[in-house]
């Protein structure tokens, strides 16, 4: 992490975890001008919860976006308007796995998949999760978007990262 302090400007090019007195310490150390006004007001917002509707519309885009990566992987077809499709994102609120695979896509790619799109990462509560979605004959996947990591990350057990390094599973 690097923050520079320059003429009463301060400024980060990542992502900065501040305890509330530390965010008022720097509050403090502002001046009455434009560009500090900006940043108060961004040390304010960072407070914010993001609504329940954003939450949902992240977690909508990243399955999308699975979906079409492994539609390109497999060479079939995606069309989420489809809901027949062999490749199709679960819609939100529904139990049951992210991605649901049929068929040729399922058997291409033998995996249920949990999306999360999301700033606190919870190993446990996620593979917890992905487990319990787990569909007979299929291996688990964590698929994790967050802004505090520039890669999508895939997380799944040794055992499947092996039979997949050994082409035993084949995508």
């Amino acid at each position: 992490m690097m923050i520079v302090v320059k003429r009463n400007l301060i400024l980060a090019n990542k992502w900065v975890c501040l305890s509330d007195s530390d965010r008022d310490y720097i509050k403090s150390l502002l001046k009455d001008d434009k560009k500090s006004k900006a940043l108060s007001r961004k040390l304010d917002d960072a407070d914010k919860r993001i609504t329940v509707q954003s939450a949902k519309g992240k977690g909508r885009e990243l399955q999308k976006w699975v979906c079409i990566r492994i539609a390109k992987l497999i060479d079939i077809p995606f069309d989420n308007k489809d809901d027949n499709c062999k490749i199709h994102s679960r819609e939100m609120g529904q139990s049951g796995v992210d991605v649901i695979l049929r068929d040729e896509a399922l058997k291409k790619f033998p995996f249920s998949i949990e999306c999360k799109s999301t700033e606190s990462i919870n190993l446990r509560d996620f593979i917890q999760q992905a487990k319990s979605n787990q569909k007979e004959g299929t291996d688990w996947m964590v698929v994790i978007r967050t802004k505090s990591i520039s890669d999508v990350i895939v997380v799944m057990s040794w055992d499947s990262f092996e039979k997949l390094y050994k082409g035993e599973i084949n995508v």
